[in-house]
């Protein structure tokens, strides 16, 4: 049984994301939230300390809810392995339609701000337990045989779920959710007899997935990315370089590294050499500080 503060924790987190589905996390105070809510922003704090903790504590929320609509398919005596894992999509796919205004509003607000959501551990902790009963459940539906091919096959699906939910944010196209699940289950059918039939050497190594989650998938796209970084800088040339011909060849410089992140393979030497170029603007110093630490993490990701 939820007790009393466990239930108005329910309350401001429903309420939470009713209102960042209408106008964002970021655009959204915690005074908007303590109104809507009936209560005083005190009281609000004493449930939640920031509105960081509040939007981790969203993500815990809808993993929850979905963990427990999956775990009582789960507990259906009267469906097979198959039918269990074609109505589990189904939760899935209902789930993220219920929320997607919500999700679709925290997106554009990562994206305006130039932020990605870091991937919390309480995040990583639900992703393990997700691909753990993935895992067993695919054994169920088609044997120990595709154990083998188990990482194969979440991938696929996957990439496949996620192509499917682009299309349910999308309100002008009409496909029912138990349509979508049961084609998902129809493809991967395919896919498992295929790799049955011809035992291929299994592409990916057995706990690679495993540590794949651990480590958080959004890991490499933490922080800002160095474009947003560059057009803060370009739109604050003209009050911090009082030169012209200074601030021109700064200018320059900007749209080169803009340019040049955006190639296919991006050349590490105009990158720095770029970078060089502005570091020479003692007046842009302050400012290069977080495009330097951007381009550090990117120059790590370059082949």
């Amino acid at each position: 049984m939820s007790t009393p503060s466990q239930e108005k924790k329910k309350i401001i987190l429903r309420t939470a994301m009713q209102l960042f589905a209408a106008k964002g996390a970021s655009a959204t105070s915690m005074q908007e939230l303590a109104e809507a809510c009936g209560m005083s922003k005190g009281s609000l704090y004493l449930h939640f300390k920031s509105k960081e903790e509040l939007e981790l504590s969203l993500f815990d929320y809808c993993y929850q809810m979905l963990l427990d609509q999956l775990m009582q398919a789960d507990l259906k005596t009267d469906l097979t392995p198959k039918q269990k894992m074609c109505r589990q999509l189904e939760i899935m796919l209902e789930l993220v339609l219920e929320l997607r205004e919500f999700l679709l509003m925290q997106f554009r607000d990562w994206l305006k701000n130039g932020i990605f959501f870091p991937e919390p551990e309480a995040v990583k902790a639900y992703n393990i337990k997700l691909l753990s009963y993935a895992k067993d459940l695919l054994e169920a539906v088609y044997g120990p045989g595709i154990k083998p091919y188990v990482n194969d096959l979440i991938i696929i699906a996957y990439g496949m779920i996620g192509m499917y939910i682009r299309l349910l944010f999308d309100p002008s196209l009409h496909i029912k959710t138990s349509q979508i699940a049961a084609h998902l289950v129809h493809l991967l059918d395919i896919s498992a007899d295929s790799l049955l039939r011809t035992k291929p050497e299994p592409l990916l190594p057995e706990n690679l997935l495993e540590t794949f989650v651990k480590a958080g998938h959004c890991e490499t796209q933490q922080g800002r990315h160095p474009l947003l970084a560059i057009r803060d800088l370009k739109e604050s040339l003209d009050p911090l370089i009082s030169d012209k011909v200074a601030r021109q060849h700064a200018l320059e410089s900007l749209q080169i590294l803009e340019e040049e992140i955006l190639e296919l393979r991006p050349r590490r030497a105009i990158l720095q050499g770029m970078l060089a170029n502005l570091s020479a603007n003692h007046e842009l110093k302050p400012k290069l500080t977080e495009l330097d630490q951007l381009l550090q993490a990117y120059f790590q990701r370059l082949p």
